[in-house]
């Protein structure tokens, strides 16, 4: 009798201990990658990386995958100001401190070592101008109903310094990645990022339908140069991250960028911001950055690279020549106030008509820009359609023109259950 007892102990025992081993296993990280488009032959080579669990672990895979991408931490900035830093984000922005302990783990290093900053894992040290073309379209203003978010990301094809690159040199954003992540505490995101590989968010769209995109603001740029900071707070990428974390719709979004305290790491930016109640605002700083402004949207509402709030009407922009941010500005305003219902294919064509024109460059030291992607976020399926710049060849017809050579929409969906 004793033996039989004791045999039921020790299955009772061994299926406890499985069960254990079942629960340590379920708290690891669900983690996907995979190259969804483009080659090392093709101009773009974009991952989608798929990451589920708690943000201790996803910050320290995503150092994981840096590493493998031989993009590594290195002893950066002032001691006092990393810590000072360090210590604001955990104050204010818990979820991604513990992204920056897995990170530091990944890595063999802890997070209070003031040598280094854990906020970023940076490819480059200077990110030079965005021009870029954003429009928010409310559902009644849509065919199928749907909020949706239409953004060209234009950008140098060449390196970090808009130069053709030397053998073995990298291109600044021929390697961009598509993370899609469930954390544990904090909003579920569908993201592509650059840049900055914890917190390089250029746009995206989280679990609650609020979809962000950053954009430079070249007015500040010309009038009054760069002042990149290496600051406390948020940077400029790392604001959007936020927000696809922590804020659920517009109202929330607006308190959260007055509150927060910003910095620019690379360049002076300015967002759009937008939710699935139709709502979108666009945040800016003054030139000197000693105001901010919240501009509303009243039905459609767009945005390229200066700054919105010096201006009351579209007819105050300056005239130019050539494909300015005024002009671009002024090519969306006219399209999206002709009709009162537009078509997916309509808001493709819309931002088409803004992408950078394909003419041959044939300066010995710099590279063409292009628009190197177009992102249509919807905010009712939370999912985004993207087609990405996959390189060029010559216009057999006009030998001043290049062919633009782009991928299929690829179509990313976030679980919402």
């Amino acid at each position: 009798m004793f033996k039989g007892r004791k045999i039921v102990f020790v299955w009772i025992l061994f299926l406890f201990l499985i069960g254990c081993k079942s629960d340590k296993e379920s708290d690891k990280i669900y983690f996907d990658d995979k190259v969804v488009v483009g080659s090392p032959d093709h101009f773009m080579e974009v991952r989608h990386i798929i990451l589920k669990g708690d943000n201790y672990g996803i910050g320290k895979k995503i150092a994981e995958i840096a590493q493998r991408d031989n993009i590594r931490f290195g002893p950066f900035g002032d001691k006092l100001i990393n810590k000072v830093r360090r210590e604001y984000i955990a104050r204010n922005y818990p979820i991604f401190y513990e992204r920056m302990k897995g990170a530091a783990e990944a890595v063999g290093l802890n997070v209070e070592d003031n040598v280094y900053d854990f906020s970023e894992i940076s490819q480059f040290n200077v990110i030079p101008p965005v021009s870029c073309s954003v429009v928010f379209y409310p559902g009644e203003f849509t065919e199928n109903g749907h909020d949706i978010l239409s953004r060209n990301f234009d950008f140098t094809t060449g390196t970090i310094e808009f130069k053709h690159p030397k053998e073995g040199e990298m291109r600044a954003v021929s390697r961009p990645y598509i993370f899609e992540i469930y954390p544990d505490q904090g909003y579920a995101s569908l993201a592509i990022c650059a840049f900055d590989l914890m917190g390089g968010v250029l746009d995206g769209i989280n679990s609650e339908g609020l979809t962000v995109a950053i954009l430079a603001e070249e007015e500040s740029i010309q009038k009054h140069g760069m002042e990149p900071a290496n600051g406390v707070g948020l940077h400029e990428l790392l604001s959007m991250r936020y927000l696809l974390d922590n804020c659920k719709d517009v109202e929330e979004a607006k308190e959260a960028m007055l509150y927060l305290k910003h910095y620019y790491s690379f360049i002076p930016c300015h967002y759009i911001i937008a939710d699935r109640q139709g709502r979108s605002f666009i945040f800016e700083f003054s030139g000197v950055r000693n105001r901010t402004f919240v501009i509303d949207g009243d039905g459609p509402q767009c945005v390229t690279n200066h700054l919105i709030s010096n201006y009351k009407s579209v007819n105050d922009l300056p005239e130019g020549e050539g494909v300015t941010s005024y002009s671009r500005f002024r090519t969306l305003h006219k399209a999206i106030s002709v009709k009162k219902k537009f078509s997916l294919d309509e808001l493709k064509s819309i931002n088409s008509n803004v992408a950078v024109s394909p003419y041959v460059s044939d300066h010995p030291v710099y590279a063409p820009g292009r628009t190197l992607w177009h992102a249509l976020y919807d905010t009712e399926e939370r999912s985004l359609s993207v087609k990405f710049y996959l390189g060029e060849k010559p216009d057999p017809l006009d030998e001043k023109k290049v062919i633009l050579e782009y991928s299929d929409y690829l179509r990313f969906q976030l679980k919402t259950n």
